[in-house]
């Protein structure tokens, strides 16, 4: 087998299940966050601004992240700002604290959540 395609298959693997990331990923700064805690309250999506995003490997890690979230339907990451767009199930409750704790699992810096109705 190529080295390269199995370099690339052994990443594209790892990503799926291991959560690799680039080196954006290991320098979190221990800031505080601004965070408005509760919950989803009937909210159709949330808007998080996250430190540590740098390439699309990144992207792809907050989706698998969200998508282990129970009320979240989709997710989307725009690189360039730094803010992770999540689409919720209005009829499930999702707490703020659950949506960071995958952020902060992921080994990126949460900085904050605004629910949007």
């Amino acid at each position: 087998m190529n080295m390269k395609v199995f370099v690339s298959t052994s990443l594209l693997g790892l990503s799926a299940i291991g959560l690799v990331g680039c080196d954006s990923t290991q320098t979190r700064e221990s800031q505080a966050s601004a965070v408005s805690m509760g919950s989803s309250d009937g909210a159709s999506g949330a808007k998080m601004r996250v430190d540590g995003l740098g390439c699309p490997l990144c992207a792809e890690n907050i989706s698998v992240l969200m998508d282990n979230i129970d009320g979240v339907t989709d997710s989307r990451v725009d690189l360039s700002s730094g803010i992770v767009h999540v689409e919720l199930d209005q009829t499930v409750d999702v707490a703020a604290a659950d949506l960071r704790r995958a952020i902060d699992d992921g080994g990126f810096t949460f900085r904050s959540i605004e629910f949007v109705k």
